[in-house]
């Protein structure tokens, strides 16, 4: 996969170099307004590879939900909860990360009409809320079985996104134009928390990483990407514009949790040109 984006990407650079200089023989002028800067609103769609780090199993970290049941300074306050013995019975079935807003800023120099280098920086936090049930052999809970609860188990991410890229305009109407991007991709991820609600008191899971317990771990990655985008006038300084980006992207967590997948956007920009 990543030797096909890398392909992709050099040809469409190299294309757009060659139908820029294409551009430039045949009108000889520049645009008036050569940098934009301003702000971007994205949604965000993480794909799920990393998710189940946050779901407490003993296949992500040794530090899992049965660790925290078992552990000597917990276990009175459990023994007084549950109304017999306990365990868990299942995880969360799907891991899966809530789509989140995006939000950054964006670059965009112009040195001729048909071609932009663009830079942009993106922050998101991602969500993740499951549940995890856990069976309480309760002896006189008057049912056939054991009783079983769910407690939900809750994640929180940090992603930074860096890219440099192209944009190639090829279409440019009396006030509006469209738009091929092609970027390369920076990222920092970081887990801000990772815990488990029982009887509304909070359990925090820690992971295992460079051979050491974390409570916030994460890397970095790379990756590139392709987008499309329709931009249109605003004002005589202003514009603003529709895009959406394709990703492929390394997401590095832990030595175990470890992903190359591809995450879409959505959104809007609006910037201001000078």
């Amino acid at each position: 996969m990543l030797k096909k984006i890398s392909f992709t990407a050099f040809l469409c650079f190299h294309l757009l170099f060659i139908r820029a200089q294409d551009v430039w023989d045949e009108y000889g002028k520049e645009d008036s307004l050569r940098f934009f800067v301003g702000a971007n609103v994205n949604v965000y769609f993480p794909n799920h590879n990393t998710s189940v780090l946050y779901s407490g199993q003993p296949n992500v970290t040794p530090f899992n939900v049965p660790f925290i049941l078992n552990d000597p300074n917990n276990r009175p306050i459990f023994d007084n909860f549950f109304r017999g013995p306990y365990q868990v019975a299942e995880y969360p079935f799907e891991s899966r990360y809530r789509n989140a807003v995006e939000l950054g800023f964006h670059a965009l120099y112009k040195p001729w009409s048909a071609l932009g280098v663009f830079l942009d920086f993106n922050v998101v936090q991602i969500d993740y809320e499951q549940f995890v049930t856990i069976q309480d052999d309760d002896p006189n809970n008057n049912i056939p079985g054991p009783t079983l609860l769910r407690f939900p188990i809750i994640g929180e991410e940090n992603r930074f996104n860096l890219n440099l890229g192209l944009q190639y305009f090829y279409y440019q109407g009396e006030s509006s134009r469209a738009f091929f991007s092609v970027f390369a991709n920076a990222n920092n991820v970081r887990v801000q928390s990772n815990y488990i609600l029982i009887d509304n008191q909070r359990y925090d899971i820690f992971h295992f990483n460079n051979n050491a317990a974390d409570l916030q771990p994460g890397g970095n990655g790379f990756g590139g990407g392709l987008g499309l985008g329709f931009q249109f006038d605003v004002s005589e300084h202003m514009v603003a514009d529709l895009h959406y980006q394709l990703a492929s992207t390394e997401v590095n967590l832990t030595e175990v949790v470890s992903e190359r997948g591809l995450q879409n956007s959505l959104g809007i920009r609006v910037l201001w040109g000078f």
